[in-house]
Protein backbone atom coordinates (compact mmCIF):
# COMPACT_ATOMS: atom_id res chain seq x y z
CA UNK A 1 0.00 0.00 0.00
CA UNK A 2 1.43 3.06 -0.76
CA UNK A 3 0.83 6.53 1.23
CA UNK A 4 0.64 9.67 -0.26
CA UNK A 5 2.72 12.81 0.19
CA UNK A 6 -0.30 14.97 0.37
CA UNK A 7 -2.38 12.65 2.91
CA UNK A 8 0.76 12.55 5.15
CA UNK A 9 0.97 16.39 4.85
CA UNK A 10 -2.99 16.93 5.51
CA UNK A 11 -2.51 14.78 8.51
CA UNK A 12 0.90 16.83 10.05
CA UNK A 13 -1.52 20.12 9.51
CA UNK A 14 -4.54 18.57 11.04
CA UNK A 15 -2.53 17.49 14.24
CA UNK A 16 -0.51 20.64 14.23
CA UNK A 17 -3.73 22.51 14.00
CA UNK A 18 -5.44 20.60 17.17
CA UNK A 19 -1.86 21.17 18.90
CA UNK A 20 -2.20 25.17 18.10
CA UNK A 21 -5.93 24.68 19.26
CA UNK A 22 -5.45 22.77 22.40
CA UNK A 23 -2.73 25.60 23.32
CA UNK A 24 -5.19 28.52 22.26
CA UNK A 25 -8.06 26.76 24.34
CA UNK A 26 -6.10 26.85 27.57
CA UNK A 27 -5.12 30.23 27.19
CA UNK A 28 -8.90 31.34 26.56
CA UNK A 29 -10.01 29.13 29.58
CA UNK A 30 -7.86 31.08 32.20
CA UNK A 31 -9.71 31.58 35.70
CA UNK A 32 -8.88 34.96 36.95
CA UNK A 33 -8.39 32.34 40.60
CA UNK A 34 -6.03 30.02 38.59
CA UNK A 35 -3.40 31.54 40.71
CA UNK A 36 -4.86 30.10 44.00
CA UNK A 37 -4.22 26.81 42.58
CA UNK A 38 -1.85 25.06 45.19
CA UNK A 39 -0.14 21.82 43.82
CA UNK A 40 -2.94 18.59 44.35
CA UNK A 41 -5.71 20.81 44.75
CA UNK A 42 -8.43 20.19 41.71
CA UNK A 43 -10.51 23.18 39.91
CA UNK A 44 -12.87 22.50 42.38
CA UNK A 45 -10.86 24.37 45.76
CA UNK A 46 -10.81 28.03 43.93
CA UNK A 47 -13.79 30.03 43.38
CA UNK A 48 -15.74 30.23 40.34
CA UNK A 49 -16.43 32.78 37.65
CA UNK A 50 -19.67 33.29 36.49
CA UNK A 51 -21.76 31.22 34.13
CA UNK A 52 -22.08 33.99 31.75
CA UNK A 53 -18.24 34.92 31.96
CA UNK A 54 -17.38 31.50 30.86
CA UNK A 55 -19.94 31.39 28.00
CA UNK A 56 -17.94 34.53 26.35
CA UNK A 57 -14.70 33.27 27.02
CA UNK A 58 -16.09 30.24 25.08
CA UNK A 59 -17.68 31.69 22.44
CA UNK A 60 -14.73 33.77 21.55
CA UNK A 61 -12.38 30.76 21.63
CA UNK A 62 -14.95 28.59 19.13
CA UNK A 63 -15.19 31.30 16.96
CA UNK A 64 -11.41 31.82 16.44
CA UNK A 65 -10.74 28.53 16.47
CA UNK A 66 -13.86 26.80 14.71
CA UNK A 67 -14.72 29.18 11.77
CA UNK A 68 -11.26 28.70 9.70
CA UNK A 69 -12.04 24.82 10.07
CA UNK A 70 -15.54 24.91 8.90
CA UNK A 71 -14.69 26.90 5.92
CA UNK A 72 -12.76 24.56 5.03
CA UNK A 73 -15.14 21.35 5.77
CA UNK A 74 -17.59 23.25 3.61
CA UNK A 75 -15.05 23.76 1.10
CA UNK A 76 -14.34 20.42 0.66
CA UNK A 77 -17.79 18.93 0.84
CA UNK A 78 -18.27 21.50 -2.28
CA UNK A 79 -15.31 19.63 -3.97
CA UNK A 80 -16.27 16.74 -2.97
CA UNK A 81 -13.32 15.75 -1.13
CA UNK A 82 -14.30 12.95 1.23
CA UNK A 83 -10.83 12.50 2.64
CA UNK A 84 -10.16 15.85 3.89
CA UNK A 85 -13.70 16.29 5.15
CA UNK A 86 -12.96 13.36 7.43
CA UNK A 87 -9.96 14.82 8.75
CA UNK A 88 -11.65 18.52 8.97
CA UNK A 89 -14.75 16.86 11.00
CA UNK A 90 -12.50 14.72 12.99
CA UNK A 91 -10.24 18.02 14.27
CA UNK A 92 -13.93 20.13 14.74
CA UNK A 93 -15.33 17.29 16.88
CA UNK A 94 -12.10 17.13 18.92
CA UNK A 95 -11.75 20.73 19.21
CA UNK A 96 -15.34 21.27 20.49
CA UNK A 97 -15.14 18.51 22.97
CA UNK A 98 -12.34 19.57 24.95
CA UNK A 99 -13.49 23.63 24.60
CA UNK A 100 -16.40 22.24 25.84
CA UNK A 101 -14.52 19.95 28.57
CA UNK A 102 -12.38 23.16 29.78
CA UNK A 103 -14.87 25.37 29.90
CA UNK A 104 -17.83 24.09 31.29
CA UNK A 105 -17.48 20.22 32.13
CA UNK A 106 -14.82 20.48 34.56
CA UNK A 107 -16.89 22.53 36.69
CA UNK A 108 -19.77 20.56 36.69
CA UNK A 109 -18.23 17.86 38.96
CA UNK A 110 -18.01 20.20 41.81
Amino acid sequence: MKIDKEKIIDLLSMVGYFAFAYFAIEFFSLNKYDWMLEPGDSVCSIPHQSFGNRSIQAGIAAFFLITPLLVALLRNLYIGNRYKTGYYAAVILGVVLYGGWIFFGRFVVC
